[in-house]
């Protein structure tokens, strides 16, 4: 078994250990229902706030680079109380923008990366908070891990990432989840239970990006903050969200691999008609209407969401 098709049977069983997190079994068949009248397949990278580009090296670096810092929301309410505007927008736009001027577009230019250049990326000051200073610099590890590791082993392309893999979802999360800066999988109850959030959404990101991705399906949803709290604010799971969850604590490793076995639960009742990937874009819209977004998720000061 690889690592990717180990994914739903571990949060399966962390499912059936759990002490902080309940699944309510019989409202799924309706509930799926529901999600999937309501919203469309999500079928293309929106460019509102993304880069793409008509040269596929520079796009599929984008979308490297952006997955490579796609984390930090349990920062964000730290970022409102110090006056700051930062949401996954933020991150992609203030990336998108540094694409389209040239500064940090390749590999090369990302081993050189600093906090402070993402400071002014992300117009969040230096100093503003120590908990944001320390995001920035998780920022700058993340991106110069995978500059370094596309250098190093890809000749400093993106694509020849993208080739390696064979167009296979799961052979290029296999392959980036032995990278430090993707490599999460945590220890519950003795046992290692991978959850790969952002190796996943970089093969679902590529794919949507530029097409061509094989066995999508294989692949679960994307265990952040956002899904469990939409399924939590929906009454799919219970568990209590109002502290501040260490990462990778057994709670935290609950709520996660929870909302990956609920989702999992999903795709059974729809009949196989829809992959977790698609019901992760539907659950992620849903949060963004007020009635879910006006409610506090859970945080977690984490490098992985």
């Amino acid at each position: 078994m690889n690592i990717v098709e180990d994914i739903a049977p571990a949060c399966a069983w962390v499912a059936g250990q759990e002490q902080h997190v309940g699944i309510n079994h019989d409202k799924i068949p309706g509930y799926v229902k529901l999600i999937t009248g309501k919203y469309p397949v999500t079928t293309e990278m929106g460019g509102e706030h993304h880069f793409i580009s008509e040269d596929h090296e520079t796009t599929a670096a984008y979308i490297l680079a952006l997955d490579s810092i796609n984390f930090g929301s349990g920062y964000f309410a730290i970022a409102k109380e110090c006056g700051i505007e930062l949401e996954y927008a933020v991150i992609a736009g203030g990336l998108k923008k540094s694409f389209e001027s040239g500064d940090f577009r390749t590999p090369q230019k990302w081993i050189e990366i600093t906090a402070e250049d993402f400071s002014r990326m992300l117009s969040i000051p230096i100093g503003a908070h120590p908990e944001l200073d320390r995001l920035l610099r998780y920022f700058e590890k993340q991106l110069r891990e995978a500059g370094e590791k596309i250098i190093t082993e890809y000749s400093g392309e993106v694509l020849n990432l993208i080739k390696a893999s064979g167009g296979s979802a799961v052979q290029l999360v296999e392959i980036v989840a032995k990278w430090r800066g993707f490599r999460d999988i945590h220890l519950y109850k003795g046992r290692d239970i991978p959850i790969l959030k952002r190796a996943q959404i970089l093969a679902a990101d590529m794919n949507l990006a530029l097409g061509g991705v094989s066995d999508i399906n294989k692949l679960t949803i994307f265990a952040d903050n956002m899904v469990p709290h939409v399924l939590r604010c929906d009454g799919i799971l219970s568990y209590a969200s109002n502290e501040l969850i260490p990462s990778g604590s057994e709670k935290e490793v609950e709520i996660r691999a929870c909302a990956i076995h609920a989702v999992e639960l999903m795709k059974q009742a729809a009949g196989g008609t829809i992959t977790s990937v698609n019901l992760d874009h539907m659950l992620w819209h849903r949060g963004y209407e007020p009635e879910i977004y006006g409610q506090k998720p859970h945080r977690t000061l984490s490098v992985w969401y």
